[in-house]
């Protein structure tokens, strides 16, 4: 017991780093050389994570071109095919019962890897959607938390539950874009 509580301590920075709360910093922060573009980009994280019998992967990521926020989302929904249309709704039903709804900005229909992040599911169907957030529905997001997510399909809609965590740190990484100067 004695020689497993020092490895112990060891392993939970590199758990809190895995899960992207061991720092505050953006993954991308850079202006563009030719179009003098300013690019934020918070690193990709766990929105919402299947199982056996939820199998809806979403991961997500919040990035800012000139000040424009916008939530960008890698989802697997157990390898089926299925499509966003232009203009189709993602909403956020938070704990204080305000709903941000959210349309993407293009028609898109799954393809294998899109909804990877590095080697795992590159082989499913997947698909990469971007939705832009206005400020204002971020002051809203940033007032409450996340308690439900729901996506709209060409077929209907998918909802799930976020658990606590990951709806903290989908507060503390849209705030991290949203002040980034």
């Amino acid at each position: 017991m004695k020689r497993l509580l020092p490895a112990l301590f060891l392993l939970l920075p590199f758990s809190s780093i895995a899960q992207g709360q061991f720092w505050n910093n953006l993954a991308i922060d850079y202006v563009d050389e030719a179009s003098h573009d300013v690019v934020k980009c918070s690193y990709w994280q766990v929105l919402e994570r299947g199982n056996l019998h939820r199998t809806m992967n979403t991961f997500y990521r919040i990035s800012s071109i000139n000040g424009q926020l916008y939530l960008d989302l890698k989802i697997i929904q157990g390898g089926d095919v299925f499509v966003v249309p232009r203009g189709g709704e993602f909403k956020l039903l938070l704990e204080d019962g305000n709903i941000v709804t959210l349309h993407s900005t293009e028609f898109r229909t799954t393809d294998k890897g899109d909804g990877a992040r590095h080697w795992a599911g590159s082989g499913a169907e997947g698909l990469l959607v971007t939705y832009p957030i206005s400020r204002e529905d971020a002051k809203t997001i940033l007032h409450s938390y996340v308690a439900r997510i729901r996506l709209y399909m060409g077929d209907g809609f998918v909802e799930r539950r976020i658990t606590p965590t990951h709806s903290e740190l989908f507060k503390d990484e849209l705030d991290l874009v949203y002040a980034a100067k």
